[in-house]
Protein backbone atom coordinates (compact mmCIF):
# COMPACT_ATOMS: atom_id res chain seq x y z
CA UNK A 1 0.00 0.00 0.00
CA UNK A 2 1.33 3.40 -0.98
CA UNK A 3 0.89 6.56 1.06
CA UNK A 4 -1.01 8.18 -1.84
CA UNK A 5 -3.23 5.27 -2.89
CA UNK A 6 -6.48 6.56 -4.37
CA UNK A 7 -5.20 10.10 -4.83
CA UNK A 8 -4.88 12.11 -8.04
CA UNK A 9 -1.97 14.51 -8.37
CA UNK A 10 -1.15 17.07 -11.05
CA UNK A 11 2.55 17.82 -11.45
CA UNK A 12 3.56 20.71 -13.70
CA UNK A 13 6.97 20.99 -15.33
CA UNK A 14 7.24 17.20 -15.27
CA UNK A 15 9.57 16.71 -18.21
CA UNK A 16 12.82 16.83 -16.25
CA UNK A 17 14.51 17.63 -12.96
CA UNK A 18 12.36 18.17 -9.90
CA UNK A 19 9.05 17.79 -11.74
CA UNK A 20 10.02 14.39 -13.11
CA UNK A 21 11.29 13.25 -9.70
CA UNK A 22 8.06 14.27 -7.95
CA UNK A 23 5.83 12.72 -10.62
CA UNK A 24 7.71 9.44 -10.23
CA UNK A 25 7.62 9.60 -6.43
CA UNK A 26 3.88 10.21 -6.37
CA UNK A 27 3.28 7.33 -8.78
CA UNK A 28 5.46 5.03 -6.68
CA UNK A 29 3.33 5.94 -3.66
CA UNK A 30 0.18 4.89 -5.51
CA UNK A 31 -1.14 8.20 -6.87
CA UNK A 32 -2.61 8.51 -10.32
CA UNK A 33 -0.40 11.23 -11.76
CA UNK A 34 -1.36 13.85 -14.31
CA UNK A 35 2.01 14.93 -15.67
CA UNK A 36 2.21 18.10 -17.71
CA UNK A 37 4.87 20.15 -19.44
CA UNK A 38 5.39 22.14 -22.58
CA UNK A 39 5.95 20.02 -25.67
CA UNK A 40 9.60 21.12 -25.72
CA UNK A 41 11.90 23.27 -23.67
CA UNK A 42 12.16 26.86 -24.98
CA UNK A 43 15.79 26.90 -23.84
CA UNK A 44 16.73 23.54 -25.33
CA UNK A 45 17.16 21.63 -22.05
CA UNK A 46 17.20 17.85 -22.27
CA UNK A 47 14.27 15.78 -21.08
CA UNK A 48 10.76 15.30 -22.39
CA UNK A 49 7.34 14.61 -20.94
CA UNK A 50 7.23 11.37 -22.92
CA UNK A 51 10.39 10.15 -21.16
CA UNK A 52 8.86 10.87 -17.76
CA UNK A 53 5.67 9.02 -18.68
CA UNK A 54 7.60 6.03 -20.03
CA UNK A 55 9.66 5.83 -16.83
CA UNK A 56 6.56 5.88 -14.61
CA UNK A 57 4.77 3.24 -16.66
CA UNK A 58 7.87 1.02 -16.75
CA UNK A 59 7.68 0.92 -12.95
CA UNK A 60 3.98 0.04 -12.98
CA UNK A 61 2.67 3.51 -12.19
CA UNK A 62 -0.45 5.15 -13.59
CA UNK A 63 0.05 8.44 -15.41
CA UNK A 64 -1.88 10.70 -17.76
CA UNK A 65 0.28 12.87 -20.01
CA UNK A 66 -0.97 16.35 -20.96
CA UNK A 67 1.06 18.86 -22.97
CA UNK A 68 0.44 22.22 -21.34
CA UNK A 69 1.95 25.69 -21.23
CA UNK A 70 1.00 26.95 -17.77
CA UNK A 71 0.87 30.54 -19.04
CA UNK A 72 -1.90 29.67 -21.51
CA UNK A 73 -5.34 29.79 -19.86
CA UNK A 74 -7.00 27.57 -22.45
CA UNK A 75 -4.31 24.89 -22.13
CA UNK A 76 -4.50 25.01 -18.34
CA UNK A 77 -8.26 24.58 -18.55
CA UNK A 78 -7.77 21.56 -20.80
CA UNK A 79 -5.23 20.10 -18.34
CA UNK A 80 -7.65 20.30 -15.42
CA UNK A 81 -10.57 19.17 -17.56
CA UNK A 82 -8.70 16.04 -18.63
CA UNK A 83 -7.73 15.26 -15.05
CA UNK A 84 -11.34 15.46 -13.86
CA UNK A 85 -12.73 13.65 -16.90
CA UNK A 86 -10.32 10.74 -16.44
CA UNK A 87 -10.22 10.48 -12.66
CA UNK A 88 -13.13 12.49 -11.25
CA UNK A 89 -11.03 14.26 -8.63
CA UNK A 90 -7.90 16.33 -8.02
CA UNK A 91 -6.28 15.88 -4.63
CA UNK A 92 -2.86 17.44 -5.15
CA UNK A 93 -1.31 20.14 -7.29
CA UNK A 94 2.48 20.34 -7.33
CA UNK A 95 3.23 23.68 -8.99
CA UNK A 96 6.76 23.11 -10.25
CA UNK A 97 6.85 24.65 -13.74
CA UNK A 98 9.31 27.52 -13.69
CA UNK A 99 12.06 29.40 -15.43
CA UNK A 100 15.43 29.55 -13.71
CA UNK A 101 17.32 32.74 -14.48
CA UNK A 102 19.91 33.28 -11.79
CA UNK A 103 22.25 36.16 -11.15
CA UNK A 104 21.41 38.42 -14.08
CA UNK A 105 21.52 42.12 -13.33
CA UNK A 106 18.60 44.39 -14.08
CA UNK A 107 20.41 46.01 -17.00
CA UNK A 108 20.98 42.58 -18.55
CA UNK A 109 17.27 41.73 -18.53
CA UNK A 110 15.15 43.20 -21.31
CA UNK A 111 11.39 43.56 -21.01
CA UNK A 112 10.70 40.44 -23.09
CA UNK A 113 12.87 38.30 -20.83
CA UNK A 114 11.30 39.82 -17.71
CA UNK A 115 7.79 39.05 -18.90
CA UNK A 116 8.68 35.48 -19.92
CA UNK A 117 9.99 34.59 -16.47
CA UNK A 118 7.21 36.38 -14.56
CA UNK A 119 4.63 34.68 -16.77
CA UNK A 120 5.92 31.18 -15.99
CA UNK A 121 6.95 31.56 -12.36
CA UNK A 122 4.14 33.78 -11.10
CA UNK A 123 1.28 33.82 -13.59
CA UNK A 124 1.61 30.08 -14.22
CA UNK A 125 1.33 29.36 -10.51
CA UNK A 126 -1.78 31.54 -10.36
CA UNK A 127 -3.32 29.99 -13.51
CA UNK A 128 -3.08 26.35 -12.45
CA UNK A 129 -4.02 27.04 -8.82
CA UNK A 130 -7.11 28.96 -9.94
CA UNK A 131 -8.08 26.17 -12.33
CA UNK A 132 -7.90 23.34 -9.77
CA UNK A 133 -9.58 25.18 -6.89
CA UNK A 134 -13.22 24.70 -7.94
CA UNK A 135 -12.73 20.92 -7.95
CA UNK A 136 -10.88 20.94 -4.62
CA UNK A 137 -13.57 23.14 -3.07
CA UNK A 138 -16.29 20.76 -4.27
CA UNK A 139 -14.37 17.91 -2.65
CA UNK A 140 -13.77 19.94 0.53
CA UNK A 141 -10.15 18.83 0.46
CA UNK A 142 -6.94 19.33 -1.46
CA UNK A 143 -3.28 20.22 -1.21
CA UNK A 144 -1.48 22.80 -3.34
CA UNK A 145 2.31 22.76 -3.11
CA UNK A 146 4.18 25.66 -4.67
CA UNK A 147 7.91 25.44 -5.26
CA UNK A 148 9.68 28.27 -3.49
CA UNK A 149 13.26 29.28 -2.90
CA UNK A 150 15.49 30.64 -0.17
CA UNK A 151 16.52 33.21 -2.81
CA UNK A 152 13.13 34.87 -2.32
CA UNK A 153 14.26 36.09 1.10
CA UNK A 154 18.03 36.49 0.82
CA UNK A 155 19.59 38.69 -1.90
CA UNK A 156 23.04 37.31 -1.12
CA UNK A 157 22.24 33.85 -2.45
CA UNK A 158 22.65 34.86 -6.09
CA UNK A 159 19.13 34.71 -7.43
CA UNK A 160 19.20 38.21 -8.83
CA UNK A 161 16.38 40.69 -9.22
CA UNK A 162 14.21 38.66 -11.58
CA UNK A 163 14.25 35.10 -10.21
CA UNK A 164 14.25 36.19 -6.58
CA UNK A 165 11.39 38.62 -7.15
CA UNK A 166 9.24 35.95 -8.80
CA UNK A 167 9.83 33.50 -5.98
CA UNK A 168 9.03 36.16 -3.39
CA UNK A 169 5.76 36.69 -5.24
CA UNK A 170 5.05 32.94 -5.15
CA UNK A 171 5.65 32.92 -1.41
CA UNK A 172 3.21 35.74 -0.68
CA UNK A 173 0.69 34.35 -3.16
CA UNK A 174 0.80 31.07 -1.25
CA UNK A 175 0.41 32.66 2.18
CA UNK A 176 -2.61 34.68 1.05
CA UNK A 177 -4.24 31.81 -0.83
CA UNK A 178 -3.83 29.55 2.20
CA UNK A 179 -5.95 31.93 4.25
CA UNK A 180 -8.46 32.36 1.44
CA UNK A 181 -9.20 28.65 1.04
CA UNK A 182 -8.70 27.48 4.62
CA UNK A 183 -12.47 27.22 5.14
CA UNK A 184 -12.64 24.74 2.24
CA UNK A 185 -10.03 22.45 3.82
CA UNK A 186 -7.51 23.12 1.04
CA UNK A 187 -3.90 23.32 2.16
CA UNK A 188 -1.46 25.65 0.42
CA UNK A 189 2.20 25.32 1.30
CA UNK A 190 5.58 26.31 -0.11
CA UNK A 191 8.35 23.75 -0.49
CA UNK A 192 11.88 25.10 -0.88
CA UNK A 193 13.85 22.18 -2.33
CA UNK A 194 17.33 23.64 -1.89
CA UNK A 195 20.15 23.42 -4.41
CA UNK A 196 19.57 20.60 -6.88
CA UNK A 197 21.58 18.80 -9.54
CA UNK A 198 19.08 19.53 -12.30
CA UNK A 199 19.32 20.20 -16.02
CA UNK A 200 18.35 23.81 -15.41
CA UNK A 201 20.97 24.50 -12.78
CA UNK A 202 23.63 22.66 -14.80
CA UNK A 203 23.14 25.20 -17.58
CA UNK A 204 24.15 28.07 -15.28
CA UNK A 205 27.98 28.34 -15.19
CA UNK A 206 28.41 29.60 -11.64
CA UNK A 207 26.51 26.66 -10.15
CA UNK A 208 29.48 24.41 -10.94
CA UNK A 209 31.27 25.95 -7.98
CA UNK A 210 28.91 24.28 -5.50
CA UNK A 211 27.85 21.30 -7.61
CA UNK A 212 29.32 18.84 -5.11
CA UNK A 213 27.02 20.26 -2.42
CA UNK A 214 23.84 19.90 -4.47
CA UNK A 215 21.44 16.96 -4.17
CA UNK A 216 19.63 14.89 -6.75
CA UNK A 217 15.99 15.93 -7.32
CA UNK A 218 14.62 12.62 -6.07
CA UNK A 219 15.82 13.53 -2.57
CA UNK A 220 12.90 15.98 -2.47
CA UNK A 221 10.34 13.20 -3.03
CA UNK A 222 9.51 12.19 0.57
CA UNK A 223 8.90 15.79 1.67
CA UNK A 224 6.63 16.37 -1.33
CA UNK A 225 4.65 13.24 -0.46
CA UNK A 226 4.24 14.43 3.13
CA UNK A 227 2.85 17.78 1.95
CA UNK A 228 0.53 16.05 -0.51
CA UNK A 229 -1.14 14.32 2.43
CA UNK A 230 -1.89 17.55 4.31
CA UNK A 231 -5.12 19.52 4.45
CA UNK A 232 -5.98 22.89 5.96
CA UNK A 233 -6.52 21.33 9.37
CA UNK A 234 -3.10 19.72 9.56
CA UNK A 235 -0.67 22.10 7.81
CA UNK A 236 -1.20 25.16 5.63
CA UNK A 237 0.35 28.54 4.92
CA UNK A 238 3.87 27.31 5.65
CA UNK A 239 7.25 27.83 3.99
CA UNK A 240 9.11 24.56 4.45
CA UNK A 241 12.73 23.77 3.68
CA UNK A 242 13.36 20.33 2.26
CA UNK A 243 16.64 20.21 4.19
CA UNK A 244 14.67 20.40 7.47
CA UNK A 245 12.28 17.56 6.59
CA UNK A 246 12.29 14.98 9.36
CA UNK A 247 13.95 17.45 11.72
CA UNK A 248 11.74 20.48 12.36
CA UNK A 249 8.76 19.28 10.31
CA UNK A 250 7.39 16.05 8.91
CA UNK A 251 8.85 13.98 11.71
Amino acid sequence: MGKMDGMVAIVTGASRGLGRAIAKEYAQEGARVVACARSQSPTGLSGTLEETVASIRAEGGEVLSVACDVTDEAQVGELVGQAVANYGQIDVLFNNAGAMVLGESLLEIDSVRWKQVVDVNVTGTYMVSRAVLPQMIRQNRGSIINVGSRMADDPKLGGGVLYSATKAAVHMFSYCLAEEVREHNVAVNILSPGSLKSEGSAAIPWTQGDWHLRVEPDVVGPSAVYLALQDANSMTGRLLLRADFGKTWGA
